[in-house]
């Protein structure tokens, strides 16, 4: 790696450590508003706008309609509860009726993983993907977008989002 590449990779990850802090700092001052303290250990994480903003996609080009599922595994799919700095795991399940185009697994694979470092609440998660998917779909016959996350607490939380209920 030569000087100049050295530089510009230690300049990329300052901005992203700057990004993280703002984040981290809006994140708790939004909480604070509630009257919501963090519990545990604060760790900067990464904003929703620092997920993988592209998944790829084929045409589909079949007369037959079919419903198409894609379903994480436990631990496959997870972000970081802004509240108390932890991981907070699930399953992810999308399905679709197509329309003009189906998702690439390997990219829609990358933008699963991309959820990782970001600092959000599980709600806010499953509707910044549905409107993701939806944006990448154009128009499927319908979309549901579905988030399991682990137990904490003692309670379970689904987060369910589907089109033909959006009014759309």
């Amino acid at each position: 790696m030569t000087e100049q590449e050295r530089q510009a990779l230690a300049e990329k990850l300052a901005a992203l450590r700057e990004e993280a802090l703002a984040h981290t700092e809006q994140a708790l001052a939004y909480m604070a508003r509630f009257g919501v303290r963090p519990e545990g250990r604060i760790q900067p994480f990464l904003p929703p706008e620092a997920r993988q903003q592209h998944i790829d996609r084929l045409p589909y080009e079949h007369a037959v309609r079919q419903v198409v599922v894609y379903e994480t595994e436990p631990g496959e799919f997870s972000a970081v509860c802004p509240f108390s700095g932890l991981p907070d795991y699930g399953v992810l399940r999308i399905e679709y009726v197509p329309g003009s185009w189906i998702l690439e697994l390997k990219s829609l694979k990358y933008y699963i993983v991309s959820w990782r470092n970001i600092g959000a609440a599980q709600e806010d998660l499953t509707a910044i993907i549905y409107q993701d998917l939806m944006r990448h779909l154009e128009d499927p016959e319908y979309l549901r977008v579905i988030t399991v996350y682990n137990v904490r607490g003692g309670i379970r939380t689904t987060c369910t989002i589907d089109s033909r209920e959006q009014g759309r």
